[in-house]
């Protein structure tokens, strides 16, 4: 099995971009709607369009169909069992999208309970403007499934940019001719979600056959769907903890989702560009090796899979930590984002990162049971974990706000994580790197200590671009060296 670090590289090549062009939407986002209601309103309304599309799109269809697709690949039968299953998603996503968009009515109020009526209905019919999306991103979704099953990582990859760079435009030169200016955000989104799938479709020549009728359905949608089912209750669990939080801070001050989401954003660079990356490139492997059940190859795709998201996150936990602060200044605080908005965006990133190794981890050992053929496993563990981040939330978002709302999702990411690991190991041991691990913890706190000092004694007079443009170089720097010295220079030459 040739090393999983190049197929790593080239789709965290193209996440990385999609994720920077993403930084740049909530640049403009910020700028133009700060931490305000009506931003709390568009991100209220986008919730179950998103909670679906993780369901029938990034999530859950990818991990259904990779397995049986890639079985099917090796038989010589991939065009037509891609042809199969891109039939019935047309057949079945308009349906999906009427339905979603006549329900909005309902569903919106469950998840803001706490707005005011304008602020109510201004949600309602972003939401059910916006279903449409869904459809979009799915049939992406699907086209990026069968190129990375066909060794093309890089433009799928890529391909989320395109909504981000229509919604940037949208905020800057549409938002001011409209009432209310909002619904700019909405129409990007849209028009980004069908340019998504069109920069995939010339890539998908010679892989899908001529598009049959969609029923009756074939042996292969089949178990597809029954892989699906289990799949859809582990996104499911998940998105339960971002309807809790949702609801919850609707009742909070004016901007709270806002300030949430903005957190989150920073909190998921991270975990876009390294944790995802990592995973879409190991599950075509966990899928092909679990025929032999969880040897060899299964356990050293694992073993690299853990190795490299370690090395890779953990720098960027401690930046974030030392650095969060003046980032979010720097990004953020411009136009309609207040300083006041700044110190609350970092509060609640602060505790969203108490769990960003943990769902590094969760995004990789979730696919690792995908590929084995379990994927009721992640759901099970899924499901406790969102009932210890609901007990959380419920604990501590009278006392303290948006921040022990983040910090709940943070500590359930571990309950998840270990859970799953322990899981694993039961499966098959010897897949821990326990040196990469050590010495990127080591390295990394190295390089937080250093980075918070310098920024304390000698940076943060000059402003946020000093702090940023003097920090960063200098963690980066730190951290090389403490990986050199403890020996995890290897694994960064070869996730460089």
């Amino acid at each position: 099995m040739r090393p999983l670090t190049g197929d790593v590289f080239r789709a965290a090549l193209g996440t990385g971009l999609s994720r920077v062009f993403g930084l740049g939407r909530d640049i403009a986002v910020a700028h133009v709607f700060g931490a305000t209601g009506a931003y709390d309103a568009f991100l209220a309304a986008f919730f179950v369009p998103n909670l679906l599309r993780g369901l029938l799109g990034e999530g859950g269809l990818a991990a259904a169909f990779l397995p049986v697709y890639g079985r099917a690949l090796a038989q010589g039968r991939g065009r037509s069992v891609a042809a199969h299953t891109v039939s019935a998603m047309l057949f079945l996503l308009p349906l999906i999208c009427l339905v979603g968009a006549w329900s909005a009515r309902w569903y919106v109020p469950l998840l803001a309970a706490g707005f005011p009526d304008e602020q109510l209905q201004l949600a309602i019919s972003l939401g059910q403007w916006m279903f449409p999306f869904l459809g979009f991103v799915s049939l992406a979704a699907l086209a990026a499934g069968i190129l990375n099953a066909n060794g093309r990582f890089f433009l799928p990859a890529l391909a989320p940019a395109i909504p981000n760079i229509a919604m940037i435009g949208a905020a800057l030169a549409l938002a001011p001719l409209l009432h209310p200016p909002v619904f700019a955000l909405a129409g990007g989104l849209l028009v980004g979600a069908a340019g998504m799938l069109l920069l995939q479709l010339p890539l998908l020549r010679g892989h899908v056959g001529p598009l049959p009728r969609p029923w009756p359905p074939q042996p292969e949608l089949r178990q597809m769907a029954r892989r699906l089912l289990p799949v859809l209750g582990g996104v499911a669990m998940a998105e339960v903890n971002v309807l809790v939080d949702t609801r919850l801070a609707s009742y909070l001050a004016e901007g709270a989702i806002a300030t949430l989401q903005y957190a989150m954003r920073l909190f998921q660079l991270p975990i876009g560009v390294v944790a995802v990356s990592v995973a879409v490139a190991a599950l075509p492997r966990f899928a092909r090796s679990s025929a032999h059940g969880f040897g060899d190859q299964f356990r050293d795709a694992l073993r690299q899979g853990v190795a490299l998201g370690t090395v890779l996150v953990l720098p960027a936990l401690a930046g974030l930590l030392a650095l969060g602060r003046p980032i979010i200044a720097l990004l953020f605080e411009h136009g309609a984002f207040t300083a006041q908005d700044t110190l609350r965006t970092y509060a609640a990133l602060a505790a969203y990162l108490s769990g960003l190794w943990a769902y590094t981890l969760v995004y990789l050992f979730s696919r690792a049971f995908y590929g084995l053929g379990s994927p009721a496993i992640p759901v099970l563990t899924g499901t406790l974990a969102v009932a210890v981040n609901i007990g959380l939330d419920l604990l501590w978002v009278g006392p303290w706000g948006t921040f022990g709302l983040a910090l709940a999702t943070g500590l359930a990411g571990w309950v998840n994580a270990l859970a799953l690991g322990a899981l694993l190991w039961r499966r098959g041991r010897g897949w821990i790197p326990m040196r990469a691990l050590l010495g990127a913890a080591a390295a990394a706190t190295v390089m937080g200590l250093a980075v918070t000092a310098a920024d304390r004694e000698l940076f943060s007079p000059y402003g946020p671009w000093v702090q940023v443009s003097a920090g960063v170089p200098l963690g980066v720097a730190v951290y090389f060296l403490g990986a050199r010295a403890t020996g995890l220079h290897r694994w960064l030459r070869a996730a460089r």
